[in-house]
């Protein structure tokens, strides 16, 4: 089984390492790269940390945050090393941080420390809160070689299982192929990290299957899970 994990260079190494010590046959392509921005962070009594590389950058930079929500357990371990104590919520997507944070943030000050593009979802907390977004970073879409060679991989029938870790990189994507690799797409399997992925690719007729959980740990347990079973046709 092959599969190719489209993740940002950023994290991309740490990703295909792991996929790899498990016997899995791991690619990697970033469709999306990013461009780091100058922060400050306002004075506030929530923050909310959404993803790796923004925690990096925080901690990087020395800032201290007070009362800290991550999205998931690799953002929290990130804060954790530079000193932060971090609440994590059950699942690690921004609808659930609303629901299991909601009364903790009702009438504070809450920043979200995020991407330019990330899910609109957080800004309810807006009707509860006084909040406010930071942008660390933006995401800026790729099309170049290494993305094309990818793409002739994957209409070649190369791969086996694709795994898309955001719907901004899943739309990067599909915006690449041209109908060659749409029908291709058809045979091979489809992982979203996450409900927006995967609402997102059915919106463009795609079928994609979801972990448990919201993690490459939840994705490598599902592909081991899929090995056996036959999805060329």
């Amino acid at each position: 089984m092959r599969v190719l994990i489209l993740r940002p260079k950023e994290l991309l190494d740490e990703t295909l390492e792991k996929f790899r010590k498990e016997g899995i046959e791991a690619y990697g392509c970033a469709f999306i790269k990013i461009e780091q921005k100058n922060f400050d962070i306002p004075d506030h009594d929530i923050a909310i940390v959404m993803s790796q590389i923004s925690a990096k950058m925080i901690v990087n930079k020395g800032l201290k945050l007070k009362k800290v929500i991550a999205i998931g357990e690799k953002t929290a371990e990130v804060l954790r090393k530079g000193g932060h104590d971090v609440l994590i919520p059950r699942r690690f997507d921004s609808e659930t941080i609303v629901a299991d944070f909601a009364d903790l943030m009702r009438g504070k000050r809450v920043v979200a420390i995020r991407s330019n593009s990330g899910s609109d979802i957080l800004r309810k907390i807006a009707e509860i809160a006084d909040y406010r977004e930071i942008y660390a970073y933006d995401i800026v879409k790729i099309k170049g070689e290494e993305q094309r060679r990818e793409l002739e991989r994957v209409v070649s029938g190369f791969y086996d299982v694709i795994v898309f870790s955001s719907r901004l990189i899943a739309e990067s994507f599909l915006e690449s192929c041209d109908i060659n690799c749409i029908e291709k797409l058809k045979n091979i399997a489809l992982i979203s990290i996450g409900k927006p992925t995967a609402d997102f690719l059915k919106e463009k007729g795609y079928d994609s299957i979801t972990p448990e959980e919201y993690t490459f740990d939840g994705i490598l347990k599902l592909i081991k899970s899929l090995r056996g079973v036959n999805f060329r046709c």
